[in-house]
């Protein structure tokens, strides 16, 4: 059945090494698999000799009911799997709305062609309501930033966030090769609202570093953040991930904050054990949900593009 997934990807995304990135495997993997399924029904599914590459009459008909055979294998392998609620079911996870709505998406996406009778679900809440989830057992785990704070809760470390000052690209200080902390002192920021906890940590990062920075708006949701940042001279100290894509396409800089400054985020959940489902996909996040890569922060510091 994987071969057969896999051959369905091919097919779609027209592409050996795109397939090969979505299932974690080498180009070389996919090209054995497509080879097996040819011996498999006796006939070319690839016409090779064609750039790109193009289905045969044979490969549309075993792309087009593949689909439909990998679509009922997944929901029968999710039914069987109910039968089990510590294996399988429904991982049901709440996380911040900054905790990064692509990367998690893209991680479940990988994570369920790994298991696809598990149905993983991502509610995204504020962090006092993924917290109060994660406790009262209406989500398997809640992924939050400072994941320590919260009373009665378990936690485990997901990653640290590199914190830049984010600021527009004609902004006085889009062009620095960096900003100290005391250098904020008396200038208008555009800050966390007062229930939010990067809110209290920014602010005695700037105390600790000699800095009484004005903050002109406060703001819960980081789009309205970036869109701000756009039209005014407003600055704001943000969590890079957050608005690398902004940076990447010349709308936003990022300007390395000295001493660094980073954002701890976390899983957390109930006192005792998580169950095997979501042990699985929260032991996935924290081998593929780590920090940017060195490069790429720097690449983005420098305003350069992916």
């Amino acid at each position: 059945m994987q071969g057969l997934r896999i051959f369905c990807d091919v097919a779609d995304l027209r592409s050996f090494s795109r397939a090969a990135e979505l299932h974690g495997i080498t180009q070389s993997a996919v090209s054995q698999r497509i080879q097996h399924l040819e011996e498999l029904f006796g006939t070319r599914l690839l016409d090779r000799s064609k750039r790109p590459f193009v289905l045969t009459p044979a490969g549309e008909l075993v792309s087009r009911e593949g689909r439909e055979l990998v679509a009922r294998y997944d929901a029968l392998a999710r039914s069987v799997s109910r039968l089990d609620p510590e294996r399988g079911g429904t991982v049901r996870v709440h996380a911040i709305y900054s905790a990064g709505i692509a990367l998690l998406n893209q991680l479940r996406a990988e994570f369920q062609l790994q298991r696809p009778e598990l149905d993983v679900q991502i509610e995204y809440e504020p962090p006092a309501a993924v917290a109060e989830a994660a406790r009262t057992g209406r989500c398997d785990f809640g992924i939050v930033s400072y994941p320590e704070q919260w009373p009665g809760l378990r936690s485990r470390p997901l990653r640290e966030e590199r914190m830049c000052l984010a600021c527009g690209v004609n902004h006085e200080l889009a062009g620095a090769e960096r900003v100290l902390a005391g250098d904020l002192d008396g200038r208008e920021l555009i800050h966390f609202t007062h229930e939010l906890p990067a809110a209290r940590h920014i602010r005695s990062y700037l105390v600790e570093n000699g800095a009484e920075a004005v903050f002109a708006q406060r703001l819960d949701n980081i789009d309205t953040f970036k869109s701000m940042l756009q039209a005014t001279d407003y600055a704001a100290i943000l969590p890079l991930r957050t608005f690398l894509a902004e940076v990447r396409a010349g709308l936003l800089a990022a300007v390395p904050l000295e001493p660094k400054l980073e954002r701890p985020m976390g899983i957390v959940y109930a006192r005792g054990r998580l169950r095997q489902a979501a042990e699985e996909f929260a032991a996935f996040l924290t081998e593929n949900a780590g920090p940017m890569p060195a490069e790429d922060e720097a690449r983005a510091e420098r305003g350069e593009a992916a």
